[in-house]
C-alpha cells in the first residue's frame, strides 16, 4: 500500500493533479484523482530537485593505488633494526655428518608484520631461500670447509633496512672412507647386525657351538 501512495504521489506531483483518499467498505484505504463522496484531499509536498555535478573520469587509478600503498607503508614507522647472527658463532667449528647446519638470528626490536618486514639470508655470500618472517634457518647438506653467513632485513619492496655483520663458520663432516673407530664409537651410519654385542669389553664374536 505504501508503494501504490508513493506512486500516486509521484503521479500526482508530475501532472500537478489533486490526490484524494478514502476507505471502502473493506476497511482498505483507496487513493484516486477522482473525488467520491467522504474523500479527503491530500496536500502533496513541492518536489524536490538535484542537479547532478559531472565527475570528470578518472585517469591515474594506478597512480592512486601506489600512493596508497605508500601511504599505508608510512602510517607505520619504519624501526631502526638491529639483525645479529646468535648462532653459528664467529670462527666456531662445527662437526655435523648430514652438513645440516641451523642458524639463529635476532633482530631488534621484532619484525613488524604490518610492514611486511622479511629477513634473507645469505650463504657464501648468496641468497639462500627466499625471504622469510622467522629468526631461525637451517642450511642442508652444506660441504666441508670455511662458510661465511649474513643476514638483511627487507621490507616489502625488497629494500635493506638493516645489514648483520658477516661470520664465519667451518663445517667438519666425517669421511665415508674413514674406518670405524674401534670400542664404542663407530663410523658414521654403520648398521648394527643383531648377535655382535657392542658394549666396550665384551667380544665382538657370536657364540661358537663347541664340538663333540
Amino acid at each position: 500500500m505504501k508503494f501504490i501512495l508513493i506512486m500516486l504521489l509521484g503521479l500526482g506531483t508530475a501532472v500537478a493533479a489533486d490526490i484524494y483518499r478514502w476507505v471502502d467498505k473493506n476497511g482498505n484505504p483507496v487513493y484516486s484523482d477522482q473525488p467520491t463522496e467522504n474523500a479527503e484531499k491530500i496536500e502533496l509536498l513541492q518536489p524536490m530537485t538535484y542537479t547532478p555535478v559531472q565527475v570528470p573520469e578518472d585517469t591515474s587509478s594506478n597512480d592512486a593505488e601506489d600512493e596508497q600503498q605508500t601511504t599505508d607503508e608510512e602510517s607505520v614507522a619504519i624501526p631502526n633494526y638491529r639483525v645479529t647472527i646468535v648462532s653459528p658463532e664467529n670462527d666456531a667449528g662445527i662437526r655435523v655428518n648430514n652438513g645440516n647446519v641451523t642458524v639463529n638470528l635476532q633482530v631488534i626490536p621484532a619484525l613488524v608484520a604490518e610492514r611486511g618486514d622479511l629477513v634473507q639470508l645469505y650463504l657464501n655470500g648468496l641468497p639462500a631461500g627466499v625471504p622469510m618472517p622467522q629468526l631461525s634457518f637451517t642450511l642442508e647438506n652444506l660441504d666441508r670447509g670455511t662458510h661465511t653467513l649474513s643476514a638483511n632485513v627487507i621490507n616489502a619492496s625488497g629494500e635493506v633496512l638493516a645489514q648483520s655483520e658477516t661470520i664465519t663458520f667451518h663445517l667438519q663432516r666425517t669421511s665415508l672412507q674413514q674406518p670405524a673407530r674401534q670400542n664404542d664409537q663407530t663410523g658414521a651410519g654403520a648398521p648394527s647386525i643383531q648377535g655382535f654385542p657392542t658394549t666396550p669389553g665384551i667380544p665382538t664374536f657370536p657364540n661358537t657351538p663347541s664340538p663333540d
